[in-house]
Order: C-alpha cells, then sequence, then structure tokens
C-alpha cells in the first residue's frame, strides 16, 4: 500500500483516536477536532484544532490529502425524540458536513468515509433485510439528520464523482467502559445488583476491533463508487434482559433485575432492528470477529 495522506474529522472522539492510532505510521495523517487529545501518543501527528462550523476554522482543512474520514456527529438519546433539538442535530449531522464538502471543491481528493448510523432504518423489524433498495424511516431526528447527511454524500457523489463509502453503524463496544454492557457488568460485579432501563427495544452491537478493521478496508481501496455499508456483526438484536442474562451466565451468578425507570417512557430505539450484513461482507471482503457473545466474555474478563 502506497503512502496515503489521511485526513480524520472528529479524529479526537473515542472512536477517532483508536483509528488514528491503528493506521500505518507510513502514511501522513491529519486529526482535526475543536478539542485535541493531550495523551503525548499524538505528539507524532498533524493536529489541527478547528471546528467546521466556524468559517476561519474550515481554512484550516489540508488542501493536499487523499481520503477523508468524517467521523464529526451528534449521537442520540432520549434528546433525539425532542423537536426543540432538532436545530442542534441538523447542525452538527448536516451542516458541518455541507460546509465542509464546500471547502474541498478544489481539492484533489480520492475518497469519503462517513460515519453513519442503524438509527437511519427505523424499525426495520420484518426479518433481514437482504439490500439496502428500500427508504428508510428513521423514528428519531439522530437517524434523519444523518440520513440527511447521506443524501447529501449521494448528490455530491454524483456531481464529483469522488468515491464515498457510508457506514452504517450500531452501538461500539470495547471504547471505554461507559457502554451499556459494560455498565451492567460494574453493577454486577462491585453491587451484586443489576440495573436495567425498561424498554422493548432490542440491541445491536459492534465490537471497535472489527469496525477499525472495516475501517482499514475502506481505506485500502479508493476506486470503490458510492457505497452504502452496514457494520454489523452476525447476531441478531437483544433485549437488555436477554443480554442481563448472558452476563449472569458469565459471571456464574443469578443477579436479580432491578429497573431503573418504572414509568412508561418515550422509546427513542428501534424496536426489532435487524440488518444484513452480507452485502457489506462481500464488498469489503470483510469478516466480524466479535458476536454478542465474545463481547460480553471480553468485558466481563476485564471489568475486574
Amino acid at each position: 500500500m502506497r503512502t496515503k495522506s489521511i485526513l480524520v474529522i472528529g479524529g479526537a472522539g473515542k472512536i477517532g483516536k483508536k483509528f488514528i492510532l491503528s493506521l500505518p505510521k507510513k502514511n501522513k495523517i491529519y486529526l482535526y477536532d475543536k478539542n485535541l487529545p493531550k495523551n503525548i501518543s499524538f505528539k507524532e501527528f498533524n493536529c489541527i484544532k478547528g471546528n467546521l462550523l466556524n468559517s476561519a476554522d474550515l481554512k484550516k482543512i489540508p488542501k493536499k490529502i487523499d481520503i477523508v474520514f468524517f467521523l464529526l456527529g451528534l449521537t442520540g438519546g432520549p434528546q433525539s425524540m425532542d423537536i426543540n433539538n432538532l436545530r442542534k442535530f441538523l447542525d452538527y449531522n448536516c451542516e458541518t458536513l455541507l460546509l465542509f464538502l464546500k471547502t474541498i471543491k478544489k481539492i484533489k481528493l480520492k475518497k469519503i468515509v462517513f460515519t453513519s448510523t442503524e438509527q437511519v432504518y427505523g424499525d426495520a423489524n420484518k426479518g433481514l433485510l437482504k439490500d439496502n433498495r428500500f427508504e428508510p424511516k428513521p423514528i428519531n431526528y439522530y437517524g434523519a439528520s444523518k440520513l440527511i447527511a447521506e443524501k447529501i454524500l449521494y448528490n455530491f457523489y454524483e456531481k464529483s464523482k469522488i468515491n464515498i463509502d457510508i457506514l452504517r453503524i450500531p452501538r461500539v463496544i470495547g471504547v471505554r467502559n461507559d457502554d451499556i454492557i459494560s455498565k451492567i457488568i460494574i453493577s454486577a460485579k462491585k453491587k451484586n445488583k443489576i440495573y436495567l432501563s425498561k424498554t422493548n427495544a432490542k440491541f445491536n452491537f459492534i465490537h471497535i476491533n472489527d469496525l477499525l478493521d472495516a475501517f482499514n478496508l475502506c481505506l485500502s481501496k479508493t476506486k470503490t463508487g458510492f457505497r452504502i455499508l452496514n457494520i454489523f456483526n452476525n447476531s441478531k438484536p437483544l433485549k437488555l434482559k436477554d443480554i442481563a442474562k448472558k452476563i449472569n451466565v458469565n459471571l456464574n451468578k443469578n443477579l436479580k433485575i432491578n429497573y431503573i425507570n418504572k414509568k412508561k417512557i418515550t422509546e427513542h430505539n428501534p424496536l426489532d432492528l435487524r440488518i444484513s450484513n452480507i452485502d457489506t461482507k462481500k464488498k469489503l471482503k470483510w469478516k466480524p470477529l466479535f458476536d454478542i457473545d465474545k463481547i460480553i466474555r471480553e468485558l466481563v474478563n476485564i471489568q475486574k
């Protein structure tokens, strides 16, 4: 693989930092973020402090880059159901992208890799989806804003013919111990109790190593056209109570499940999101190594 000039926008986020440290050192790597990492490990990279919503900071974008990984964005949660937050999601997930694309018009860019979300699908609960040939219907403003961003990128591709990979990603596990599974395990070990939110939703997960593998496979080939890639492992989505049962088995315990919220809440998660990764595995030659059972076993061993 020849040396590439890589720009990682949102590179100081928890996924961005892991990705940058995984890149071959022979590449020229730029980290662009409004908050730069203080870790000494990042001093060897070209760190640029910038906010894409600031016109002056847009001028800091390097003029000679081959590939951009656009990891920037505002994630969801209960606030993604509140229309008062719509402007915020549009600013961080759409406006930043539009301003960036306008800025790079004169740059001879080869490829953009964009992180989207499973939330664009909404309640796709009629069995495994074989392909992407249908119109997603997100149920929250987070998913809606990411879907708009995808359409912005498709329009940009049609005009520029710059290669674009859109990665639709579920919850990422193995970055820090603040993910939903780690929190359950920590509570089970320290308090001998399991606390869950009361929800009927089923959840999908991807291990950070599988995600980084997909990133690097996107990096390895530039002439790929426009692709939408489902970065899902081979496990079916699970309810939190089923995840808690698996944690109990791994801990060799039978801890009682306690529900945090007794009242009915507005559900911001898709209820049963079953998405196929078959097309992605073929296109990327990608093989996810962590199913949900392996993820839980690893986290149980880590959270000592």
